[in-house]
């Protein structure tokens, strides 16, 4: 599944889940449901055609887009694009042409190379959270990409591009990366409201996993011992058992574990405390150290963990985005700050590959992925 933008993605038609907002663009499946089944359906229909042609109608690439855009807007909810092969190519070169306007067949053929494989990849229960693995169309792969490029060419003009830049619509974290590392500020502002957000998102998730890893050991002997806990403190019948234990009054404090109607557990950083983010940081750093038995003295979790203390105020400066930038610039690991749930809203790879590009100041081939 390829994120274009604010929660619209494009997917191949194997197979076709109703209980999203979708287009179906298909010359086997771009119909009409029964209207039985188009009643109990969770998602909504919101275009259809056995060729894009059919399915735009009258419209414009363009103007398809930001229909799309307008529809997640008024609904908050997930857009998905399905499409056979040739649909998805076509509109794959389209819209990369739109955004990308340096991109020439080289560079739109290795984006295409890391979508597919991206999807190979992360299409497993782990990793995929928005929608069902059918991953025939992904061994097959689309083959050649040529005449779909070349044809996409009549079908952008810069006035779309401009439209498109003027709409607000938000673009997928790994092309703010390379246009930034192009040496281009034009979108600074949505790189730093975007890495914040995922920077927030991946802490929260390393706090709540570690936090139901103590949850789901609070009989383990060897952990209690291990922290210097009497036994005797826990009490599984408490709505939180980690309360009134000294060593967790973090990962117990109310204002930070918030309690919904349905779930328990639900972590919030922003408005905390310095002292509230160092005692969560402390707590999951000496259990990594003391119960996993983890060396990190030199490792990410020292010099990441600082990065948590920018999440309270609900923004990342220059300076902060910068630092973060330059530390995972010269030391990739394996999310860089990209939480595990949002590996289908970025191309991971492809990230890699542009910080790759620009660990060796290849400025001439990151100039081809800076956008409008």
């Amino acid at each position: 599944m390829l994120h274009l933008f604010n929660k619209v993605y494009l997917e191949f038609d194997n197979n076709i889940e109703l209980g999203f907002d979708r287009v179906v663009i298909s010359e086997k499946n771009g119909f009409k449901m029964l209207e039985a089944l188009d009643k109990v359906s969770a998602g909504e229909l919101i275009s259809h055609g056995t060729s894009w042609t059919e399915a735009l109608a009258e419209s414009s690439f363009k103007d398809f887009f930001l229909k799309l855009k307008a529809h997640q807007a008024n609904t908050n909810r997930k857009i998905i694009i399905y499409c056979d092969v040739e649909a998805y190519k076509t509109i794959m070169a389209v819209w990369f042409r739109t955004i990308l306007p340096n991109l020439d067949l080289e560079s739109f053929t290795k984006l295409t190379n890391y979508t597919v494989y991206n999807q190979r990849i992360v299409s497993n229960t782990q990793l995929s959270s928005v929608y069902s693995l059918y991953l025939s169309q992904l061994w097959d792969g689309i083959g050649e990409v040529e005449e779909a490029w070349e044809s996409s060419a009549d079908l952008v003009s810069d006035q779309d591009r401009a439209d498109i830049d003027n709409s607000g619509i938000k673009l997928s974290y790994e092309f703010l990366l390379a246009d930034y590392f192009s040496g281009s500020i034009a979108y600074r502002q949505e790189l730093l409201d975007t890495a914040y957000m995922f920077t927030e998102r991946f802490f929260k998730e390393c706090f709540t996993d570690n936090r139901q890893m103590v949850l789901l050991n609070i009989e383990n002997h060897n952990m209690l011992s291990q922290l210097g806990i009497d036994p005797s403190l826990v009490d599984i019948t408490k709505i939180d058992p980690l309360e009134g234990i000294e060593y967790f009054k973090y990962y117990s404090d109310p204002e930070i574990w918030h309690r919904g109607h349905n779930q328990y557990g639900i972590c919030n950083l922003k408005g905390l405390s310095k002292n509230q983010i160092e005692g969560l940081v402390n707590t999951i750093l000496y259990i990594y150290k003391n119960v996993e038995g983890m060396e990190i003295d030199t490792s990410l979790f020292e010099v990441g963990s600082t990065w948590a203390y920018y999440i309270p105020k609900g923004h990342l400066t220059q300076t902060e985005l910068d630092g973060m930038l330059e530390y995972v610039v010269d030391h990739p690991f394996d999310t860089c700050l990209v939480p595990r749930f949002d590996f289908q809203n970025v191309n991971y790879p492809l990230i890699q590959h542009f910080i790759s590009l620009k660990k060796n100041n290849n400025l001439e081939e990151l100039e081809k992925f800076r956008l409008l």
